[in-house]
């Protein structure tokens, strides 16, 4: 099945059209041009959101996890084997003029030095865009560590030299029930045997579910929301 294809029936369907959204609009509000790296970019799934990125680079582990959903495509640098040990990335300082981290955040074991080493490598007055999932199932473990609300993120970026100018709840209620809904019955898929087929026959309504629900998924509140998308800033040399 090709790839495009495949995305139009995965279980998260819903969850990446409602972030790809919330990241288009970041996008539309901060205007970036130049040089973007993309940490623990995976497949680079999001560089066709960037139209004034002139070079956009991604870096990851050797042993990234693919996913059948996005185009084929691979990071342009590796970290280095040191990098679980001091966390810094191999770049010099402000050899970027912007940083992305999609889904990277709660899965990195130290989140502020993660937003500090971005604000490192990038020039002064450059955006770090950041996506975080806050209510969802564990994934990728043993390496799921966090949820974040914004102001734990505000925080974070502050003590990292960093302001936050933007917040994008991607998701309310509907997007979180129908995506607890899909993901729970994927993991139960997961497992084969019996729990595979019938994953496989119970899967066609909740595929439904998702569509019928895109017209409410942007529906949201300030206390149940999917994931957020975040614009964050390097505040400039004074």
């Amino acid at each position: 099945m090709p790839p495009k294809l495949h995305a139009l029936v995965s279980p998260f369907f819903l969850t990446r059209l409602r972030l790809r959204k919330g990241i288009r609009e970041t996008v539309a509000l901060a205007g970036p041009t130049g040089k973007l790296i993309d940490i623990g970019c995976g497949q680079k799934p999001h560089r066709d959101l960037f139209p004034g990125i002139t070079a956009y680079e991604g870096i990851d582990f050797e042993g990234f996890s693919a996913n059948k959903d996005f185009q084929t495509g691979r990071p342009d640098f590796q970290f280095p084997k040191s990098y679980t040990d001091d966390w810094r990335l191999p770049f010099n300082d402000a050899s970027y003029d912007h940083a992305a981290a999609f889904e990277v955040i709660e899965h990195h074991p130290e989140p502020a030095q993660l937003l500090k080493d971005a604000a490192r490598i990038i020039r002064p007055g450059g955006y770090v865009f950041l996506s975080w999932p806050h209510i969802f199932p564990l994934h990728e473990e043993p390496h799921d560590y966090f949820r974040y609300t914004p102001h734990s993120v505000r925080r974070m970026a502050e003590g990292a030299g960093l302001e936050a100018v933007h917040f994008i709840p991607t998701g309310g209620l509907w997007a979180v029930m129908v995506t607890l809904l899909t993901a729970n019955l994927a993991q139960f898929h997961e497992r084969g045997g019996w729990r595979g087929i019938i994953g496989i026959l119970a899967y066609p309504p909740l595929l439904l579910l998702q569509y019928l629900c895109v017209p409410f998924a942007g529906c949201v509140n300030r206390t149940t929301v999917l994931s957020y998308v975040a614009l964050l800033r390097k505040k400039p040399v004074r």
